[in-house]
């Protein structure tokens, strides 16, 4: 890093610590927790609506052999023991854009999904199969593996970029790309327009890959045959899914328009991923990107079912991270706000939960410069967000999750899993 752009980082942070210390923050972090150490891939988090307890999950271990771990954050602040998830050694994979994904039912089951890595001779890409496993009893001890994608045994494809979310009855919903289509992605080459499509139309000219979400309704012991939400996606970008407190589910992700654009959409589900409304384009940025930016949405409902959906995009004019809201349901969004723009700023990540009080929480990546950095600020559910506002933290892949009250953040420093929390309520 050159000495001018040193000064200039330093420069920013000495200036949010003053606007900071200035400021009455409406909410605060605790001290800093380390989880784990050497190796670690960036974490997810997931709240229990039951005890107030928050579970982080992580991978660690290389590229075809990997485990995934699972340690949980009581409202006391204690953490425990890392508890491996996986029954079989070494079947998981790191990956940024994919990480485990971990889940916490009504009656307090934990859910973890994650997905593992084979190498197919002659591919550019390895196949994956999405795993899931479940604990009774509070991530103490994971029953036996399985495997969520219902073509396991075919042709080996792509099954990734996945997320997991659990309905206030405890339908469990999992959700990814999906390469079965895709000759890139290990799909077949030819007979790919004979497959089942699930009711979703004439098939596109070009094959996928797809937006494909399976139902778990038995807790987690099977998931039924999976369906297709969408049939040109982003083959690169991970999804994201949200409940609204009617049930409405929400589903965000990059998908590919006509000319390799690539934009946010949200789509919905009134019957818990069993069917879906068209996708409803979040901003129309017109981001012409013929590649991977590995860089997927991020979404939450308030209390007051306003929607919030975070994302990156390249487009030249204006690349950055941009946040948007919707008031009736996913139907339409606000204009875009702005988190971070540059002339230049590499693909980041984006977070969001909010509060029972009806604050939006929201952390960003800064990659522009050699020392990664994570800024997060607080504000009200409805209101211009005051980026100037944001504190800092060092690291990468920031996640948030409110359960009871109490917000967590979690993050990737080098390869140490960390975070904060409010304190216990």
């Amino acid at each position: 890093m050159n000495k001018s752009k040193t000064v200039q980082l330093f420069s920013s942070f000495a200036l949010i610590g003053f606007l900071v210390a200035c400021a009455e923050p409406i909410e605060e972090l605790g001290p800093l927790v380390t989880l784990a150490v050497a190796g670690s891939g960036n974490p997810t988090l997931a709240g229990d609506p039951t005890s107030g307890a928050t579970y982080a999950a992580w991978v660690v271990g290389e590229r075809h052999e990997a485990n995934v771990w699972v340690s949980s954050l009581a409202q006391d602040g204690t953490t425990s023991e890392p508890v491996r998830v996986n029954d079989i050694p070494g079947d998981a994979a790191p990956h940024a854009q994919a990480p485990s994904q971990v889940a916490v039912g009504p009656e307090g089951n934990v859910y973890v999904l994650w997905t593992n890595n084979t190498p197919v001779e002659g591919k550019r890409f390895p196949a994956s199969n999405l795993r899931f496993a479940r604990s009774v009893d509070g991530g103490k001890t994971f029953e036996r593996a399985l495997t969520v994608n219902d073509d396991v045994g075919g042709v080996p494809t792509s099954h990734t970029f996945h997320t997991l979310i659990v309905a206030s009855d405890g339908t469990i919903v999992a959700s990814w790309i999906d390469g079965r289509r895709d000759p890139t992605l290990g799909g077949p080459a030819e007979g790919w327009e004979t497959q089942p499509d699930d009711n979703k139309g004439d098939r596109p000219e070009v094959p996928g890959p797809d937006i494909r979400v399976a139902i778990s309704n038995d807790g987690g012991r099977s998931f039924l045959p999976s369906s297709i939400v969408d049939m040109q996606a982003c083959p690169c970008c991970r999804t994201s899914m949200a409940f609204a407190p009617d049930g409405t589910l929400f589903l965000a992700w990059r998908k590919v328009y006509e000319g390799d654009i690539r934009d946010i959409v949200v789509a919905r589900s009134e019957d818990l991923g069993k069917t879906w409304d068209e996708p409803v384009r979040v901003s129309a940025d017109d981001w012409v990107f013929p590649g991977c930016p590995h860089a997927g949405p991020v979404r939450t409902v308030d209390s007051g079912s306003t929607l919030h959906v975070g994302w990156y995009t390249g487009e030249p004019s204006a690349p950055g991270l941009y946040y948007a809201r919707s008031d009736d349901l996913g139907q339409t969004f606000s204009p875009r706000e702005t988190l971070l723009v540059d002339t230049w700023v590499p693909p980041s990540q984006v977070a969001l939960t909010s509060d029972d009080s009806g604050f939006l929480w929201v952390a960003w990546e800064d990659r522009r410069f050699e020392q990664p950095a994570i800024r997060y600020l607080v504000g009200k559910a409805g209101e211009p967000l005051q980026v100037e506002d944001a504190e800092l933290q060092l690291g990468t892949n920031p996640v948030l999750s409110t359960s009871r009250g109490r917000t967590v953040m979690a993050w990737l420093n080098g390869d140490k899993v960390e975070l904060r929390a409010q304190p216990g309520q």
